[in-house]
């Protein structure tokens, strides 16, 4: 369970969306939280989405859900297994600090789209995902069919992505995302109704929709963890390996399917043994790619000659951050013996010669400390590579599941788990963090909340109002 062998992820499309449908509903109506992700069809302008005025660019973000699609829906359902004495039901769906709990039961499931609209493609998104094993050909075929826009007056089926959707605002569930701004552009759009004509009223609709809060987790990377990097497999991989090390482990338990259930793959995401950097760490640093490294992608792809390898990025940043720790360590102590030397020098009246061989000294004591920056090289940078070649040819031969919303979901979900159970100066930040979506650029969170000056959209109010109005009726 803790070392993530077989990550079970369910596809769901239009040739099994009835069978599964019953599955989905009570994953969602258990959950303690829910992981969202989404692959879009395309972006836009980059420029128009890192606009300086947050105004703008929420136009020019809604501008693109309108043109674009979203082309998977990945839910991630956190269950926790167990809660505190002092915690009733209705406050099981809050995201408070003092839910510690540290065991989940975990239902993810892939839903792949396909909108009857027109919508735009964009060949740099296309082509990413085709890199990471999308298959088109099997999202024309079988994507669950769905529009944009208000809901449409003769559509009476109950078994859809829009209707899920309003499954999942009318529940209350908390949702977790990464970098969740275009997300939730996206699914307003498609999966909800009209985008408002402003961002405060759209923020206003987002706190009605999940009043138990909308949680950015690169949001507490970038603003609260200071991590080295924030994208996605960085930040899981990373979270997974802190994990690993603690006492109170973070701990997944996955349902069982049979081996003739045909809808489930899953997806190795095992942490690898840990590279000995102290061999020599400056070729291990060497044969990283600096762009994935820092951004998580490559404008070279997979023609890049540098290794993408993510538990060889975080090994690195792990071991450069010790050594910078036992340089400053260093650097202080030889500090402190200097300010002793130099009292000594002058309350004993020491001669110069002294203090020439006490300098010598204190030379000798920075040597040895630096001794290990100069140890003899067992590798180099190309013997590195062509093992990391090696093993990812072994990876791809065994791989499984690809590059999927799904499995992004699970893994932005994770993230938030392991956070909750960490305990430490992060058990009392969990409130701070509800409602805070990263903005790239910026200094600042964007808050998710109602002022009160703006007031609800016109279709919100309408749809939600429905949605409510179900909720009873049940």
């Amino acid at each position: 369970m803790s070392n993530f062998g077989r990550v079970p992820v369910i596809d769901v499309h239009s040739e099994n969306l009835r069978e599964v449908w019953p599955s989905m509903i009570l994953a969602l109506s258990n959950a303690t939280f829910v992981g969202l992700d989404t692959e879009l069809s395309g972006l836009g302008h980059r420029k128009k989405l890192g606009a300086k005025s947050v105004e703008d660019r929420y136009k020019n973000i809604c501008e693109t859900a309108k043109s674009r699609s979203i082309l998977s829906l990945g839910v991630s359902c956190f269950q926790q297994m167990s809660a505190p004495s002092n915690t009733n039901q209705s406050e099981s769906n809050c995201l408070s600090s003092s839910q510690s709990g540290s065991r989940y039961i975990v239902q993810t499931f892939n839903i792949m789209l396909l909108c009857e609209e027109e919508f735009m493609v964009e060949p740099q998104s296309l082509r990413f995902l085709v890199q990471h094993g999308f298959d088109f050909n099997k999202q024309y075929e079988k994507g669950v069919p769905y529009y944009r826009g208000p809901d449409k007056k003769e559509d009476n089926n109950i078994q859809s992505v829009r209707h899920l959707f309003s499954e999942l605002v009318a529940m209350e569930k908390p949702i977790i995302l990464h970098n969740g701004l275009v997300d939730l552009i996206f699914m307003y759009e498609n999966l909800y109704t009209s985008l408002p004509s402003s961002s405060a009223m759209f923020l206003a609709d987002l706190c009605d929709m999940f009043p138990n809060g909308i949680i950015d987790t690169k949001y507490i990377t970038d603003f609260e963890h200071l991590m080295q990097a924030s994208y996605l497999e960085y930040v899981f991989r990373k979270c997974q390996k802190d994990n690993e090390s603690r006492a109170e482990k973070c701990t997944l338990h996955f349902p069982h399917y049979p081996a003739s259930y045909p809808h489930v793959t899953y997806r190795n995401c095992n942490i690898k043994p840990k590279f000995d950097i102290d061999q020599n760490p400056d070729a291990y640093k060497m044969a990283l790619c600096g762009s994935y490294s820092g951004h998580g992608w490559c404008p070279k792809e997979k023609f890049c000659s540098k290794s993408h390898d993510i538990d060889l990025i975080i090994d690195v940043d792990n071991f450069m951050e010790k050594r910078k720790g036992r340089k400053r360590k260093r650097r202080r102590e030889n500090k402190e013996a200097k300010e002793t030397t130099d009292e000594l020098s002058e309350n004993e009246n020491v001669s110069k010669g002294s203090n020439s061989a006490v300098l010598d000294a204190g030379d000798v004591t920075v040597e040895n400390g630096d001794s290990d920056d100069g140890l003899k090289s067992k590798l180099n940078t190309e013997e590195i590579l062509q093992t990391l070649k090696r093993q990812v040819t072994e990876e791809e031969t065994h791989a499984n599941g690809g590059h999927r919303a799904g499995y992004d979901a699970f893994m932005t979900g994770f993230i938030y788990a392991v956070y909750r159970a960490s305990g430490g100066k992060w058990i009392d930040k969990t409130e701070e963090w509800r409602n805070k979506l990263y903005l790239g650029g910026k200094d600042y969170p964007l808050s998710v909340s109602k002022s009160s000056f703006s007031k609800h959209s016109k279709q919100h109010l309408e749809k939600i109002g429905t949605i409510r109005k179900t909720e009873v009726q049940k």
